[in-house]
């Protein structure tokens, strides 16, 4: 399986969920779309879709230039039923490219939260089994709302919209399940002292809750991933 990745930032690399795509025999084809990078016209020569994280506003071109070719994408690969994989930016950007709003949300989420799935969460193919509450990575400071038709998938207190399917093949995930424990310490080392201070209570207990979640948050990124890789499979033999 050939799979497109959207990279927007060189800070949130695929991560775990590239090694799990790979690892099962996908090839990563990594756009660094923010630096310039050409992207696709169009699906045809792909599988698969990845959509990335990145610092920008989804909600603002000016930061991302290429945001509309992404969410171009975004509906071309959905259209032709090859699945896609949006995570944090990469989730507002399908939000926003099936025409809901992304906004700056009241409130930063940032470290590690819990995440509860909905009903509809614990019976979705890709994240059945895994326990009502999940511990992923968390790393936002915007929001969505949700496009017409979604599902919704994972929710709590901080963030209603934690994660949503659009139709059976777009996946869209707030959390970062790809998020290992060096990227995210090279995102709080990137605070300057006024944010470092704000979130004192984040960075002092960072490093404990990654010790105590990130293997079972990388068991779910794990199997995410390759239930989404099926999923890729799936839609590649049905469409020959």
């Amino acid at each position: 399986m050939r799979i497109l990745v959207v990279q927007n930032s060189r800070t949130a690399p695929a991560g775990l969920v590239g090694e799990a795509l790979a690892g099962l025999g996908a090839s990563l084809v990594t756009v660094a779309a923010n630096e310039g990078d050409t992207l696709p016209a169009a699906p045809q020569g792909y599988d698969g879709l990845v959509v990335l994280g990145g610092p920008q506003d989804a909600w603002d071109d000016a930061q991302g230039p290429h945001f509309p070719q992404v969410m171009a994408l975004i509906r071309d690969f959905h259209a032709e039923d090859r699945p896609v994989l949006g995570i944090c930016l990469g989730a507002q950007l399908a939000a926003r490219a099936f025409g809901a709003r992304v906004h700056r949300h009241d409130r930063a989420e940032l470290g590690v939260a819990a995440v509860d799935l909905t009903d509809a969460g614990r019976d979705d193919p890709l994240l059945a089994g895994l326990g009502e509450r999940l511990h992923m990575v968390q790393w936002h400071y915007d929001t969505f709302q949700f496009p017409d038709g979604a599902v919704p998938l994972a929710r709590n207190e901080a963030c209603e919209r934690q994660a949503f399917r659009l139709g059976d093949s777009l996946y869209a995930f707030q959390f970062h399940p790809e998020a290992t424990a060096p990227i995210v310490r090279g995102w709080a080392s990137r605070f300057g002292e006024e944010a470092r201070e704000r979130n004192r209570a984040v960075l002092d207990g960072l490093d404990e809750a990654l010790d105590r979640h990130l293997p079972a948050a990388e068991t779910v990124a794990r199997t995410i991933s390759k239930r989404w890789l099926d999923l890729v499979r799936e839609r590649a033999v049905q469409a020959v």
